[in-house]
């Protein structure tokens, strides 16, 4: 997934507007202090849907009345307008897709008369998210959501942690990601990286939740079975006597000495008495009713089974089919031609059949530029899941209590007392023992058997079986084993300071935690004591996890990267060299300015790597007040506050 950003626009309530374009690769804005350079990331920030706006309050929320962000997406486009927080509409946006950038080059305000301001929350946001693939809407590994453990839906907002170095991140010794001082946004993201980076899915998160419930049941089962198998003789003790007491109805003698497979057979088949061979009792006829109703019930559960592996494997299919869709519209793109199409035997011009192909080709554009649209829209059905698997939970109560039902129904004294004469209390008693000897039976047998343990150990089988298949073993040490060779490889060609070297830096993805070893012991990033080596740190750290981000296809993070005055380490305070006097100042400026120099060199190299070994180029993206001419050809604004320029 390629997610980048085509342009920024802001508009006022009178249809002015001030807008900067972006292109792929490097773009670099620069000039003085307080033209609105760090307001671009919280515009960014502010139209991925954060819950409050961090944009500068003066000029630029004086001004503005609508915030744009344009975001080209693979070979679409998804504008997201979200108005200024004074109007009092921060919580409802525009979303729209298109197809073709010429419809949007000249954008004005008249391009959202025709849609609708609609909520953020669970409708704008959704929709946006679905267009870039990210649909998983339960985290939670357990069946039970508590206010503390709340993972829930993933969101865009889960990657803005690795899209943006504020100036007041980007070196600092003390903290790396954005957001990562609040402990719960923290451990959300770490959670969800393998999630984000398109290494497991939402069928994973079902299948952990059913290991869960399968060890659960399985625990319960075996406590069942320890309590209920009786030994064997006090099961032929029990079913003796249950006999008995029917055979003194009927006035029949049970034999002595009977095994307990005979008192089985006899038992789930008591005669009748001759005189009523072929009368049934009332719950005898019940029992039977009982019995057709569980049945249907049985068929009930089996489709739902059906339609459940069918709504698995179409989540399975949703990627692959965005992906060939791709492919699909890189191929339909037919050779127009001006000259007349002629009979290649007469030489007659066929103004007929030239008409025709033009039609075809105006319906085919529209039909592929539709298409597009679709992206890689992608669809959560975990909700109808969720649901289907509450129902199958529903009708395997009623299984069960109509098993219970029928196991206890001969219990109802109303049916006893129904009994009109001593023939249906002989019939009455035959089905109330016959159908406890027949449960006893069941419940024995199948504990004492282990049939349903049997059947959860096969069932945890098949989940562990899938569950094996993304392998997040292999998952986090592939990560940190390329986000090791990337950031060392990185470091190495920034101003790191050479007491430390050889670099050789570590990233743990369990717990996102960052160190350098160095002569047998872990360095943390707040003891490299160089504003310099905390800043080369996280450049290297971004850099590689942005060439991590784009090699995964079925990555949701966005493939751009926002820095924000990467250069202060060496320019705290002034970047010009004009307004420098001391000779010794003007030494250090010159090799500072080398420095963010290299930086930029840096930078434009891993663009130029990431494009060559996954065919994506990112996205980088510099706000910067220092300048010099080596790097003019990526400069995309230069504001000079003395002349009036800035954002706005």
């Amino acid at each position: 997934m390629n997610i980048t950003i085509k342009k920024i626009v802001i508009f006022d309530d009178n249809n002015q507007s001030r807008f900067i374009g972006f292109n792929d690769g490097l773009n670099i804005i620069t000039g003085d202090s307080k033209t609105g350079k760090s307001a671009i990331i919280e515009i960014i920030d502010y139209c991925l849907f954060s819950s409050r706006s961090s944009i500068p309050k003066g000029k630029i929320t004086d001004f503005a009345e609508l915030f744009v962000v344009i975001y080209k997406i693979n070979d679409f486009y998804l504008v997201v307008g979200r108005p200024a927080q004074k109007t009092g509409n921060m919580n409802y946006a525009y979303l729209n897709v298109e197809s073709d950038y010429n419809e949007l080059e000249n954008i004005d305000i008249s391009y959202f008369e025709n849609l609708s301001l609609r909520s953020i929350k669970n409708d704008i946001q959704t929709e946006f998210e679905q267009y870039i693939g990210l649909a998983i809407s339960n985290m939670n590994l357990d069946n039970v959501v508590t206010k503390l453990d709340n993972k829930g839906k993933l969101s865009i907002r889960d990657t803005v942690s690795f899209l943006f170095q504020h100036q007041n991140l980007i070196a600092n010794k003390h903290a790396i990601f954005y957001r990562f001082d609040d402990i719960i946004k923290r451990k959300r993201v770490i959670e969800a990286f393998p999630v984000l980076l398109g290494a497991v899915d939402e069928n994973y998160y079902d299948l952990i939740r059913q290991e869960k419930e399968k060890l659960r049941e399985i625990k319960t089962e075996k406590i069942i079975i320890d309590k209920l198998k009786l030994s064997k003789e006090n099961e032929l003790s029990f079913l003796r006597n249950s006999i008995q007491v029917y055979y003194s109805l009927i006035d029949k003698t049970l034999e002595d000495n009977l095994t307990l497979g005979e008192l089985k057979r006899i038992g789930i088949n008591l005669p009748f008495p001759s005189e009523v061979l072929n009368d049934r009792s009332k719950v005898y006829l019940e029992i039977d009713r009982f019995e057709k109703e569980r049945n249907i019930k049985y068929i009930e559960k089996e489709e739902i089974e059906k339609a459940l592996v069918n709504l698995y494997q179409t989540s399975d299919d949703g990627y692959d089919y965005a992906k060939e869709l791709m492919k699909i519209h890189a191929h339909q793109k037919y050779n127009k031609t001006s000259s007349d199409l002629k009979c290649p035997i007469c030489e007659s011009t066929a103004i007929t059949l030239k008409d025709d192909i033009a039609i075809l080709e105006s319906s085919k554009e529209k039909l592929v530029n539709e298409l597009i649209k679709l992206g890689t829209f992608s669809q959560d059905n975990t909700p109808l899941i969720s649901e289907l698997k509450a129902e199958q939970k529903r009708i395997e109560k009623e299984i069960l209590s109509l098993t219970k039902s029928i196991n206890i129904l001969a219990k109802e004294d109303e049916v006893f007392i129904e009994a009109k004469n001593e023939r249906e209390q002989i019939i009455y008693q035959k089905g109330k023992i016959e159908s406890l000897i027949k449960s006893f039976l069941d419940t024995n047998s199948s504990k004492g058997n282990s049939k349903d343990l049997v059947q959860l150990e096969s069932d945890l089988k098949i989940i562990r079986e899938e569950l094996s298949k993304y392998n997040p073993d292999k998952f986090k040490k592939d990560s940190e084993d390329f986000l090791k060779e990337n950031m060392d490889r990185i470091c190495g060609k920034l101003d790191f300071e050479e007491e430390l070297k050889p670099v050789d830096l570590y990233f743990n993805i369990e717990d996102f935690s960052f160190y350098h070893k160095h002569e047998g012991g872990k360095i943390r990033l707040d003891e490299m004591g160089s504003g310099a080596n905390w800043l080369a740190s996280h450049l290297s750290i971004f850099l590689s996890f942005l060439y991590l981000n784009l090699k995964n296809e079925k990555s949701v993070i966005p493939g751009f990267l926002v820095l924000d005055q990467p250069s202060q380490v060496y320019f705290p305070r002034s970047s010009k060299k004009s307004e420098l006097t001391d000779e010794d100042e003007i030494l250090k400026f010159d090799d500072n300015i080398n420095q963010v120099k290299n930086i930029f060199k840096v930078l434009n190299e891993e663009i130029e790597l990431i494009k060559k070994e996954t065919g994506v180029e990112p996205q980088i993206i510099v706000l910067e007040h220092a300048n010099d001419e080596s790097f003019d050809k990526f400069i995309i604004k230069d504001w000079d506050k003395s002349k009036g320029q800035g954002l706005i």
